[in-house]
C-alpha cells in the first residue's frame, strides 16, 4: 500500500527459493520444464549453501556441508519451498515493522550491495520470509553494460 508521498516500503516479491538436494538436477528439470535459464551458481561458504537464480523470480538453494539451514530444511521437511524473498526500499523500516509483529529474525546475509535479513516461519503461517535490499539498475542498463 502506497502512502501519500512516499515510495512503498515492500516493493515486490522478488523470488521464491525452493531447497533442493541436488541442485545441478534440479537446475536442469526447472530450465527444461520452464523454458528457462539460470545464472551462474553463487555459494556462500560461511552459510554453506549454492544457489542459482533465474530472471523469472525462481531461486534453487541446496546445502554445501552438514549443519546449515538448507540442510536442516531438507531434512525435517524434504525439497520444497523454503522462503519467498521480498524486495524492501528501507529495510530499517520493514525490520521495525516485522519485529512489532512479534516475528523473530533468523539471519542476515550481506553480499556486495545486497543485504538480506530473514525471520522465522512461526508467526508467519509457516511461511519464511526473506527480507533484500539492494539499489536496482534498469534491465536495460545491465543489458547495455553486460552488468
Amino acid at each position: 500500500m502506497k502512502e501519500k508521498g512516499l515510495a512503498m516500503l515492500f516493493e515486490k516479491i522478488e523470488r521464491v527459493a525452493v531447497g533442493v538436494k541436488d541442485l545441478k538436477a534440479a537446475q536442469e528439470f526447472f530450465a527444461d520444464l520452464l523454458d528457462i535459464r539460470f545464472d551462474e551458481p553463487l555459494t556462500d561458504d560461511n552459510m554453506k549453501i549454492r544457489a542459482v537464480y533465474s530472471y523469472l523470480g525462481l531461486e534453487l538453494v541446496e546445502s554445501t556441508g552438514p549443519g546449515s539451514m538448507i540442510d536442516k530444511f531438507l531434512q525435517q521437511r524434504g525439497e520444497g519451498v523454503f522462503c519467498i524473498v521480498i524486495k524492501v526500499s528501507d529495510m530499517k523500516e520493514a525490520i521495525r515493522r516485522f519485529e512489532a509483529k512479534g516475528l523473530r529474525r533468523t539471519g542476515e546475509l550481506k553480499v556486495g550491495g545486497m543485504r538480506e535479513v530473514a525471520f522465522h516461519p512461526k508467526g508467519v503461517h509457516g511461511l519464511q520470509i526473506v527480507l533484500v535490499e539492494y539499489q536496482a539498475k534498469h534491465p536495460a542498463t545491465v543489458a547495455a553494460l553486460g552488468k
